[in-house]
């Protein structure tokens, strides 16, 4: 991939690995807020004594689920906690009908998908649950299905559960503010022509400006690693990237600090994930698609829970507007709350809570393009042709060359660049997520993350300490088990432990 989009997909290859990425995204969100971020805001100290619910560590002012028939938030949100279960597992279902299993799912492979959509698979099926593949009228069928039950889980469950953990907890909209400078690579191509749905570029402030893969490099300053002597002192593009441990190089992290420079080799700071994406399309009303919530009950649209009643249609921009003015101002209704411009309120999607909001409201517009529609035009799983060409095959290139991929995984950008000599891999070197996001102090500048924690109010006592932490770090939806070992100069480990169902380090292990 260069940086202009090359489309060398056929349509419904491009459309599977939309579908197959989309469900994965859904998927991945709804599991982030109920199952990994829950519990930050919810006592469940009243519930069995067993994982997940007796909780580690409690704040003074968590919800308190006692675990009684009651109609409370608390045990509200529990219950949705355990629905989610199931949504996560439709959402895998889904994925699966065209990608063959979810998660890890295998079918993507350069240029397009390995699935068969085919008019000539065994035809319908009477048991909701039986395996496929299925012909391509049942697959779009039970697609759109499974889909349209996820859509209202977060119409009715997941979106509103956000804005009632933003009611109770509204310090948390100021709190965790970061960097407040966004970088999305885009995605869902809609068009052969390239369109993403998913915009693509950098934000400062709330000002777009164009981004360049050629501008970002990698430095070291802080991290377990070395340079040789002459870049030392700074970064590398990823084509020259190189990854050599170095225990005694006075770093902190096993974490590279990825930054984009500037005029003068400036390097700046970059918070990467859903708030990077839904702002910067956001700031793209004019050529942003549309999503219909048609093919729900009236009572499952999030227009109901938001009082404006169905919507035949919205943008992003009007959906950002709809949820954020609502959290803020709970007596608006009517068009008011979808055309009102975010004034004073987008500022505080830089935040915690603004984090959470911005995952939930992704999850309903991928969800709502892959079985809703756009612009007029079908969803996607009903833009598939039966019997279409899926992939298209390309030599591996004899010649010397290096290309890149760059992609939106669940928790923010995410690029991979290589190089290949006598058709083989040469270099290759990824720049993930959380390498952006947690990135330790480069170049004078602190990391996403670390500056989210600077400046935040985080309590007096221990374990609200603890607590309020959790709250400004998990948005950021962290994956660094890499991140987290430690080997000696021998390469052999020296510590080893399980997690046990309690969330607590056992059955340690030193090693000499």
């Amino acid at each position: 991939m260069t940086g202009t989009y090359v489309n060398t997909l056929p349509d419904n290859g491009r459309i599977i690995q939309n579908i197959i990425q989309g469900c994965d995204l859904v998927m991945s969100h709804i599991t982030h807020l109920y199952h990994l971020s829950a519990l930050d805001f919810i006592n469940t100290s009243g519930y069995p004594s067993m994982g997940p619910w007796l909780p580690s560590y409690t704040a003074s002012d968590m919800l308190v689920a006692t675990g009684a028939d009651t109609n409370t938030t608390a045990n509200t949100l529990v219950l949705h906690y355990v629905q989610a279960l199931a949504i996560r597992r439709k959402c895998h279902t889904a994925g699966a009908l065209f990608s063959g299993r979810q998660p890890i799912q295998n079918a993507m492979v350069p240029g397009g998908v390995t699935t068969l959509f085919s008019s000539t698979m065994p035809g319908a099926v009477t048991i909701a649950d039986s395996g496929g593949p299925f012909n391509a009228t049942t697959t779009q069928a039970k697609f759109k299905s499974l889909m349209n039950e996820v859509r209202a889980f977060i119409n009715t469950k997941y979106i509103p559960d956000v804005l009632t953990v933003a009611g109770a907890y509204g310090k948390f909209w100021t709190e965790g503010i970061g960097c407040q400078q966004l970088l999305a690579y885009g995605d869902y191509p809609v068009t052969a022509a390239g369109k993403m749905a998913i915009k693509r570029g950098a934000v400062e402030g709330l000002t777009k400006r164009t981004f360049n893969q050629a501008n970002i490099r990698e430095f070291v300053n802080s991290s377990y690693y070395t340079y040789d002597v002459l870049d030392a002192g700074t970064g590398k593009h990823p084509y020259s990237g190189v990854t050599v441990p170095n225990m005694g190089s006075g770093g902190y992290s096993w974490i590279k600090s990825p930054r984009l420079i500037g005029s003068g080799a400036a390097s700046t700071v970059f918070e990467v994930g859903p708030l990077a994406r839904m702002v910067m399309t956001y700031l793209c009303p004019t050529t942003q698609v549309t999503a219909s919530e048609n093919g729900l009950a009236s009572a499952d649209t999030l227009g109901t829970v938001l009082g404006l009643g169905p919507l035949a249609s919205y943008t992003v921009t009007q959906l950002v507007n709809a949820a954020v003015n609502k959290a803020h101002h709970s007596a608006w209704v009517g068009a008011t709350l979808l055309n009102t411009p975010l004034t004073a309120e987008l500022g505080h999607l830089y935040s915690a809570l603004g984090r959470h909001a911005a995952r939930a409201l992704e999850a309903k517009y991928i969800a709502d393009l892959m079985a809703g529609g756009s612009d007029g035009i079908a969803p996607w799983v009903d833009q598939l042709a039966a019997n279409g060409k899926c992939y298209t095959y390309s030599k591996i290139p004899k010649v010397v060359c290096k290309g890149y991929g760059l992609t939106e995984a669940p928790r923010g950008a995410l690029g991979h660049w290589i190089q290949i000599e006598g058709k083989k891999v040469a270099k290759y070197q990824c720049v993930v997520p959380s390498t952006w996001n947690f990135s330790p102090l480069a170049d004078g500048n602190p990391g996403p993350v670390e500056q989210a924690l600077n400046n935040s109010h985080v309590g007096t006592t221990p374990t609200d300490m603890i607590v309020n932490i959790l709250r400004l770090v998990h948005p950021f939806d962290c994956c660094i088990a890499c991140a987290v070992h430690v080997l000696n100069p021998e390469g052999k480990e020296t510590l080893k432990f399980a997690i046990g169902p309690d969330g607590k380090p056992s059955n340690v292990e030193i090693k000499g």
